[in-house]
C-alpha cells in the first residue's frame, strides 16, 4: 500500500498513508476552518443576494468589501449590494455604529426594500458591536425586516455562516402570510435555475402538475414568501437540507434530499428517494445503461493515464467513483479532509488505491516546480493550477440529478 496523503507541519513535511488515516488524524477539520470554507471568500454574499427584494448592507474594511463587490457582480448581483466602509478610525472611535444606523435610515427610505440583510466582518462581532439594537430599532421605526448576518466562523453561536443565512430567511419567511394549500414544490439550494435538459426538471415537469420553484432563482419576494404554501421541499445541497429541516419544523413540510453524486448506489438511491416522494413509478434503466456505456469505453480508452482530482470538497468522492472503474487516479488535491471524506478514503484504501492526497496549502515550492509532469489528466481547477501540462478539464458547478454529472466527466476525460 503506498497511498498516502502530505501534510505541512511547522517543521518538516510529513507523509501519512491513507489507511491509517483516523478521525483524530484529520487535518484542518476544525470548526474555524469549515467556516472559513462555508464562507468561500464572500461567495455567501450572491446567496444573500439571491431572494428578489432583499438589499444587502456589507460593514467592514474596504478590502473586505471589495472581494464581497466582485463577487457579486460576478453573478451580476451588485446592484443590491451596498457598502459601508469602516476605517480603523471609525471602528476604534465606535463612528461605525452611527454610520451603520445612517446608512440603513437611507436604505429604508429612498430604496425601500422589503427587507435588509446587515452583512458583518469577523472583527466586527469580536469586538461585541450592537447591530441587533440598532437592527432592531430600524425595524420598529420603518416596518422592513432588517435582519443581521455574522459572516465569520468566530460568532458567539458556533454555527457556521450558511447555517445562520438559512434562520435569517427562516425568520423572514415566518413574516410572511401563510394562505395554506400547498400548491407547489420547492427546489433548495444554492443554484441556479436548472436548464430544460436537466434530468430533475424532465422528471418533475413529466410527472408533476404542482407548480415548480427554484429557492436561487425566484421571480419576487412574494413567491419566497409563498414557500411556505408547499407540498414537498426537494433539498439539493447542504444549504437547501438546512433549509428544509427548519421549513418542516415549523410548517410540516415533507422533503427529500437529493445532493448530487458521482457513484452508482448513492445516485440510485437519489432516484429511488425522488420518485418514492412524488408517489410515481419512472424507469431509469436507460439512464444507467448510458452510465455503464460511456464508463466502459472511457476506462478503455484511458488505460495507462494517470489522473488527479482536485474539485474541492468532493474531491475523494469523484476519485472513489473513477478508481471503481479501473481509471488510475494518482493524486487528489484536497483543501481539507473532513469527517464525510473518511468512508471514500477507507474504500480507495481497500482497494489498494496508489494516490497520493496533497492539501493545497502545504504543497512545497519544490513540488510544485515539478509540475506534476506524470500526470496526464487533471479535473477540477485545483487539480489543474498544479498539473499544468496535463489536460485540464473543469467541473461543472451547477447542480446536475442522476448519472448526468460523472457521464459529463467521464465524456470530457477522452
Amino acid at each position: 500500500m503506498s497511498c498516502t496523503v502530505y501534510t505541512g507541519t511547522s517543521t518538516i513535511e510529513e507523509k501519512i498513508k491513507l489507511a491509517d488515516l483516523s478521525a483524530e488524524k484529520i487535518p484542518l477539520d476544525s470548526f474555524f476552518d469549515r467556516g472559513i470554507a462555508d464562507d468561500d471568500c464572500g461567495e455567501l454574499v450572491n446567496l444573500a443576494l439571491c431572494l428578489p427584494g432583499i438589499d444587502v448592507l456589507a460593514v467592514g474594511p474596504s478590502a473586505c468589501s471589495k472581494v464581497l463587490y466582485f463577487r457579486a457582480c460576478k453573478k451580476g448581483r451588485n446592484e443590491r449590494l451596498f457598502l459601508l466602509a469602516v476605517s480603523s478610525a471609525d471602528f476604534a472611535a465606535g463612528r461605525h455604529l452611527e454610520k451603520l444606523e445612517n446608512a440603513l435610515e437611507g436604505l429604508a427610505t429612498s430604496h425601500r426594500p422589503r427587507a435588509i440583510i446587515v452583512y458583518i466582518t469577523c472583527s466586527d462581532i469580536l469586538a461585541g458591536s450592537d447591530f441587533a439594537g440598532i437592527a432592531g430599532r430600524m425595524e420598529s421605526k420603518y416596518g422592513i425586516p432588517v435582519k443581521v448576518l455574522e459572516r465569520g466562523p468566530l460568532s458567539r453561536r458556533r454555527t457556521l455562516p450558511r447555517e445562520r443565512l438559512c434562520d435569517i430567511f427562516v425568520d423572514l419567511l415566518e413574516m410572511g402570510v401563510w394562505k395554506g394549500g400547498k400548491r407547489h414544490i420547492n427546489l433548495l439550494g444554492e443554484a441556479g435555475k436548472l436548464t430544460e435538459e436537466s434530468g430533475l426538471k424532465r422528471i418533475l415537469t413529466g410527472y408533476c402538475r404542482e407548480e415548480i420553484r427554484e429557492f436561487a432563482a425566484l421571480g419576487s419576494y412574494e413567491a419566497f414568501e409563498g414557500m411556505v404554501d408547499g407540498k414537498l421541499n426537494i433539498a439539493l445541497d447542504r444549504f437547501g437540507y438546512d433549509m428544509a429541516e427548519r421549513m418542516r419544523e415549523k410548517w410540516d413540510i415533507p422533503f427529500v434530499f437529493l445532493p448530487a453524486r458521482y457513484n452508482m448506489e448513492e445516485i440510485r438511491s437519489n432516484y429511488t428517494a425522488l420518485l418514492e416522494a412524488l408517489h410515481v413509478i419512472w424507469d431509469f434503466s436507460r439512464d444507467s445503461k448510458e452510465y455503464h456505456r460511456v464508463a466502459a469505453e472511457v476506462s478503455a480508452e484511458l488505460v495507462g493515464k494517470r489522473i488527479a482530482v482536485g474539485i474541492g470538497q468532493r474531491s475523494f468522492e469523484l476519485a472513489h467513483a473513477l478508481a471503481r472503474f479501473g481509471l488510475d487516479v494518482a493524486a487528489v488535491f484536497a483543501e481539507a479532509v473532513g469527517k464525510p471524506d473518511m468512508a471514500y478514503i477507507n474504500a480507495l484504501a481497500a482497494m489498494g488505491s496508489r494516490a497520493e492526497v496533497y492539501l493545497v496549502s502545504n504543497v512545497t515550492g519544490e513540488t510544485q516546480a515539478g509540475g506534476f509532469e506524470e500526470i496526464d489528466i487533471a479535473i477540477g481547477e485545483k487539480a489543474s493550477f498544479y498539473c499544468i501540462k496535463a489536460k485540464a478539464i473543469l467541473a461543472s458547478a451547477d447542480y446536475r440529478f442522476g448519472y448526468e454529472d460523472i457521464i459529463g466527466i467521464l465524456e470530457a476525460m477522452r
